[in-house]
């Protein structure tokens, strides 16, 4: 069984009580809250992964989920709460970041 896992760092303010929605290859998997983690089933082979949180994104990152195999990822808010409208107006695409994990 293969998966994709996404942890959520915990902020202390930007986005604290809205989840981010996951999604994988186009379609939404799951919710994650702040400082929370979450797991989706994958069949093995490339996947496309983005979290999105009311218009705004993060960059798709592109994975490759071997047969039995999880992908760690993380993510949180790229902007600082002082910059967050900066970033909703302008660099929507970018709001959230998401790479894999450390």
């Amino acid at each position: 069984m293969s998966r994709i896992a996404v942890h959520r760092k915990k902020a202390r303010w930007q986005d604290r009580g809205r989840d981010y929605v996951v999604f994988v290859d186009g379609k939404e998997v799951a919710r994650i809250a702040n400082g929370a983690s979450c797991e989706v089933q994958v069949v093995p082979g490339p996947h496309a992964v983005q979290l999105r949180i009311d218009w705004c994104r993060s960059p798709e990152l592109r994975v490759e989920v071997g047969q039995g195999e999880t992908v760690q990822l993380s993510c949180g808010p790229n902007a600082h709460p002082l910059f967050a409208i900066f970033h909703i107006l302008f660099v929507r695409n970018r709001y959230v970041w998401l790479r894999p994990a450390a």
